[in-house]
């Protein structure tokens, strides 16, 4: 990794120093840019710039339970906004602008086949016991959210407890998906191939995700194909919003027709974004200039769609015992595929009030070992249960009466309830009047009428393709970046370091001595504070760091990246921190900044005289500045000595 500017935790002693003089009261360490050089941060080199001439804006949408692809010409876009081509997948039902995110593998490790056409083809195998070198995952997205030390050799077990390198797996995916859309591109028009140079790809993240998972997807892309310098991140309820802000009309919960816009110049509003595995809940206000600022940081939850499928799994294990489900899906794993498939459907047609249960077909061989271990029918046997009030068998249908399914939404909608409710008591958007109901899951009727069921004095936006309104606006994004001015940090960001230690502010369990000089340990540094309003792609203050090197020193540094849920964490080893990752800094190789003297700001005289009483030392000084660098977390890092700015990158996947 190169020599370290600063330490961490249980790595030993790095000899290096942050100085900080009187530890002033008001907390500020560091002296700010034109303080310490004078030398202005150019905005071009923190801005993520869009590809020059591009022709075409290609989004993927890639979600827990659905993805789907979306594109626009640039040429149509100028002309009428909403002017978005989606691609039709075929089912047995017909076409749909989504497919299942499920994917078959074959024993080469390529794609063998995407989404309806995976659970065919994932059957034939099993039917004709040819699966053994494939493998099945479906409803993997979720993972990015939920491992804690995600990185590039984080495994994935897929539906038969098989394993791959889950980057190299949602690569395929990715690889997938933009050979599909390039396919269709050439079908299109084969006189004129399209040069990939003018392409402007995004790619859909919940806004809750970590800065881990970001990453992931960035790497898995490229490594799929899609060039991370032409490929930009979409946070999923923005491009909701920016849709809908261009919807010429709507149709609210309430049954209004709106003949303006949908969202207007001043507008305030909640998104609630309802997707299969999570829920994105934002703020936003339209700006007169029609760009939107984030009002609170993004907040929600694993409550999305596959809660009920949870549910409908749960009754299942009840109704034939959780041994004979767990033996179905060991050895007929498509068997129940199906089923959860069909269950699927099942849940966008439902309407409270209207269907008075809902059918789905149940394999035989759930019938079949049910008896052979009971001895007794499955069909006779419910009657006799407490079960038995809440379904029924007809022939191979289980029939779920209305009230236990409305119930498989019980601790779903109670969690998303009272979390917008906590959101609306925030004196920043008690004034909102406005929510906009988006999502897969806000498909849903049980969704929508609960949301105006218990929120009668919101207007409830929701679009008639409020499935598409994250990945249509994933594409507008992708036209104007800069249609989003600002966002709130929804963590504090900031690097491990040390400081000159201080009696009665600082633990003795935090003392140690370098070079006879007292220093408190594990810092948190913080550059970007939780609630903190950021400007997208604007120059922030600078933070100098110094560090002793030899004459043979390496070109290569590295600073220890901390997230915190708190506001104010003193230090990285607080139960509200962890580690996000590394910053990489490749040293300037010019003689004269790579070995300078002192830093050219007041230093602390004791440790300054100490380090340069040092046999061929001298102390180098980087200055370093958090960014959003569109809808990620960026870095600049310049010799403080010079303002030459030097190649930094994160690394939040080693």
């Amino acid at each position: 990794m190169g020599n370290c500017i600063t330490k961490q935790r249980n790595h030993g002693y790095v000899d290096t120093h942050i100085p900080n003089p009187d530890y002033p009261e008001d907390g500020v360490i560091y002296s700010r840019i034109d303080e310490v050089n004078r030398i202005p941060c150019a905005e071009s080199l923190v801005f993520q710039t869009q590809i020059k001439n591009y022709i075409l804006v290609a989004a993927i949408d890639f979600g827990t339970t659905f993805s789907g692809y979306a594109y626009s010409f640039r040429h149509d876009y100028e002309r009428d906004k909403l002017k978005i081509y989606t691609n039709m997948w075929a089912h047995n039902s017909g076409l749909s602008a989504k497919a299942p995110s499920a994917v078959l593998i074959g024993p080469d490790r390529q794609v063998k086949a995407f989404g309806y056409e995976a659970h065919r083809k994932y059957n034939e195998l099993i039917e004709r016991e040819e699966d053994m070198d494939h493998l099945f995952f479906e409803k993997f997205k979720m993972m990015l959210f939920t491992t804690k030390n995600l990185n590039n050799k984080t495994l994935i077990r897929d539906i038969s407890g098989k394993e791959m390198l889950a980057i190299d797996m949602f690569a395929l995916v990715l690889g997938y998906l933009r050979n599909h859309l390039m396919q269709r591109l050439q079908n299109r028009d084969t006189d004129n191939i399209l040069d990939e140079n003018t392409i402007q790809w995004v790619l859909t993240v919940p806004a809750i995700w970590s800065e881990k998972a970001k990453q992931f997807m960035r790497y898995a892309a490229d490594k799929g194909g899609i060039p991370s310098k032409h490929l930009i991140l979409a946070l999923e309820p923005e491009g909701a919003s920016l849709y809908c802000k261009h919807l010429p009309q709507c149709i609210t919960m309430q049954g209004k027709r709106m003949t303006d816009n949908a969202l207007e110049n001043g507008t305030k509003y909640i998104v609630l974004d309802i997707g299969g595995g999570t829920v994105d809940v934002t703020a936003h206000e339209i700006q007169r200039d029609g760009t939107l600022q984030e009002l609170y940081q993004a907040t929600g939850g694993c409550w999305g769609g596959t809660t009920i499928d949870l549910e409908f799994q749960i009754l299942l294990s009840t109704i034939f015992g959780s041994d004979i489900i767990s033996k179905i899906n060991d050895e007929y794993p498509n068997e129940m595929i199906d089923v959860l498939l069909d269950f699927e459907m099942k849940k966008r047609s439902y309407e409270p009030g209207v269907t008075s249960h809902i059918s789905i077909k149940c394999p035989s061989y759930l019938f079949e070992v049910y008896e052979k271990i009971h001895g007794v029918s499955i069909r006779e046997d419910v009657q006799t249960t407490c079960t038995g009030k809440k379904v029924k068998f007809v022939r191979d249908k289980l029939l779920i009466y209305a009230d236990t399914y409305e119930g498989f939404y019980t601790e779903t909608l109670d969690k998303l309830v009272n979390h917008l409710r906590q959101l609306l008591h925030i004196e920043t958007l008690s004034d909102i009047t406005t929510l906009l109901l988006v999502g897969g899951f806000a498909e849903s009727k049980v969704i929508k009428n609960s949301i105006v069921t218990n929120f009668p004095l919101l207007r409830v936006i929701n679009p008639d393709d409020c499935s598409m309104a994250v990945l249509k606006g994933a594409v507008l994004y992708g036209h104007d970046q800069k249609a989003i001015r600002s966002r709130i940090s929804k963590c504090s960001y900031g690097i491990g370091t040390h400081v000159n230690f201080h009696e009665g502010i600082h633990p003795e369990t935090k003392k140690r001595i370098v070079n006879g000089i007292e220093i408190c340990d594990d810092i948190f540094d913080i550059h970007v504070r939780l609630g903190e309003r950021v400007e997208i792609s604007q120059p922030r203050l600078e933070k100098i760091y110094h560090r002793r090197v030899q004459p043979d020193f390496s070109n290569t540094a590295s600073l220890y990246v901390y997230a915190s849920t708190s506001k104010s964490p003193m230090f990285v080893t607080d139960d509200s921190c962890n580690v996000l990752g590394c910053l990489s800094i490749a040293l300037s190789g010019d003689k004269d900044e790579k070995v300078q003297s002192a830093p050219p700001v007041d230093t602390d005289k004791t440790v300054q005289s100490t380090l340069s009483g040092v046999s061929n030392t001298s102390v180098q000084s980087v200055l370093v500045s958090f960014h959003y660098v569109g809808t990620e977390l960026g870095v600049l890092v310049r010799v403080a000595k010079t303002g030459k700015v030097l190649g930094a990158k994160f690394d939040f996947l080693c």
